[in-house]
């Protein structure tokens, strides 16, 4: 049955007013604008083409983002698809929703000028080139514009979820972009939520043929466990609720959310408590023995996280004791935060989380503030999540990547020196160090350069230094320059 655009738009309007929030009338004006500017266009599944900027705007709502987010989401097509300009968007809306949407606008061939049309032209991987230009832009934009990055997020979740139209192979395709751009970038803003949902959606798409029997026993898991989640809900909100009005602290929003994890979360937990080989080998039985059920409380923000906590703790021990018991402490290893594992009486397992709702959409959504996003160089082909801190050798702090180079660094502070760096002297020391020597936190690297008797710079460089480099950058220029002298 096809989905009725109108329908989502009117569940999201709804969800905002419910939420009391501010700029309704301008996502309805933005949802005008994209209705009229998509009219006529379809999807490759055949569907009308404003579904899928709908369905992104209801995602970034249900992410709690604000009007301007929501807004951006429901036009961050238009510029790329129906001719409709950045200067226009500002215009008619406002200059923080018009910079989003540049941001997540994919540069096109027909927008290129100069030396980097000409080689488009002839170029016949062009597509790839524009691809990545276009995370180039993302990035190089994204850092001005942070929730840029929040807008690309929820359209690759919802193409990845409707993905099924395309041949195997496109899907695929799509998932290998995923895994070298989105998901280092989900981990960069640690969007723990965006991430599970990407990243489950990339595993669904690579194990489809294997994923059957799997379903099956995940979907009769929480269909069995569904009475006893409601029961176990409801007896924690009024156990909440009954504790919040005697010692007079306010009730209003507190809610209690239980979610399934991922499939892949799942999968994973299983193999490595079990060390299970492979998806078929996974039972039912098996489910019991991990706490795969995410269990969140949530209080309104009157209340502080620690406050929440001591609550919730105190009650486990005394008023929910007969609920849910305790067994211990977790860590995700992968976002490095630990969780409460309790239990119920059905043995059911709980990744117990208390938060305030400020704190909980921080802990879902990641933050804008204090990400290492600004250390991510836009040219790099591999987005890496650590860097280090390096000092030239007049003392200015650099950052480079984890695992970068001599020669790296020579490119990072000047392309002529990439090219004539003969070796670096590190921290002081009188010993000379290759420029394939890998770079440690702290270092201080006093570069030597190669130079003509009239003092000069000197291009030194060698086919081999392209085995030297960590960053996309040093390979590229080393890479164009020897393509020159072929």
């Amino acid at each position: 049955m096809a989905k009725d655009y109108r329908e989502i738009f009117n569940k999201l309007i709804t969800e905002m007013k419910t939420k009391k929030s501010l700029g309704v009338e301008k996502v309805e004006k933005a949802f005008k604008l994209a209705e009229s500017l998509h009219a006529g266009q379809k999807r490759k599944s055949g569907e009308d083409y404003i579904l899928h900027p709908v369905e992104v705007a209801l995602t970034l709502e249900q992410h709690d983002f604000d009007s301007n987010v929501i807004s951006a989401g429901l036009l961050h097509d238009v510029v790329e698809d129906c001719g409709y300009t950045v200067e226009q968007i500002k215009e008619e809306f406002n200059t923080e929703i018009a910079n989003i949407v540049d941001a997540v606008s994919a540069i096109t061939a027909k927008s290129l000028k100069g030396e980097a049309a000409e080689i488009l032209k002839r170029d016949e991987f062009a597509k790839f080139d524009l691809k990545e230009m276009s995370y180039q832009k993302l990035i190089s934009l994204g850092k001005v514009n942070k929730y840029a990055f929040y807008i690309k997020f929820a359209d690759r979740l919802n193409n990845l979820r409707t993905i099924s139209c395309f041949p195997k192979y496109k899907q695929v395709e799509k998932v290998r972009e995923t895994i070298r751009w989105i998901l280092p970038l989900l981990k960069v803003f640690r969007a723990y939520k965006f991430y599970n949902e990407i990243s489950n959606e990339c595993y669904t798409i690579l194990n489809a043929d294997n994923l059957v029997k799997f379903n099956k026993i995940y979907d009769a898991y929480f269909s069995f466990n569904k009475k006893i989640y409601s029961e176990v809900k409801e007896t924690i909100l009024l156990t909440l609720n009954d504790y919040l009005m005697k010692v007079k602290k306010p009730t209003e929003n507190t809610q209690v959310k239980l979610r399934l994890c991922s499939k892949l979360e799942v999968i994973n937990m299983i193999s490595d408590l079990m060390d299970i080989k492979e998806i078929k080998d996974i039972k039912q039985s098996q489910f019991n023995k991990v706490p795969i059920t995410k269990l969140y409380i949530i209080f309104n923000n009157s209340i502080s996280s620690r406050e929440a906590r001591n609550i919730v703790f105190s009650l486990l021990e005394d008023d929910l004791k007969d609920t849910l018991k305790i067994i211990g402490y977790e860590n995700n290893k992968l976002f490095n935060f630990n969780y409460l594992v309790v239990q119920d009486k059905f043995r059911n397992k709980y990744q117990l989380k208390v938060f305030n709702f400020a704190d909980y959409v921080t802990f879902r959504n990641g933050s804008t503030d204090g990400t290492d996003i600004e250390l991510v160089d836009e040219h790099a082909s591999e987005i890496v999540t650590k860097y280090i801190k390096v000092k030239t050798r007049s003392g200015e702090e650099v950052y480079m990547p984890e695992g970068s180079t001599v020669l790296d660094f020579a490119f990072k502070i000047h392309k002529d020196f990439g090219f004539s760096v003969k070796y670096a002297y590190l921290n002081n020391s009188p010993t000379k160090s290759p420029i394939y020597t890998r770079l440690a936190e702290g270092d201080q690297i006093n570069l030597e350069i190669a130079k003509t008797e009239d003092g000069l710079v000197k291009n030194i460089a060698e086919l081999r230094w392209i085995s030297y480099c960590k960053t996309d950058t040093a390979q590229k220029a080393l890479i164009r320059y020897f393509e020159k002298l072929l």
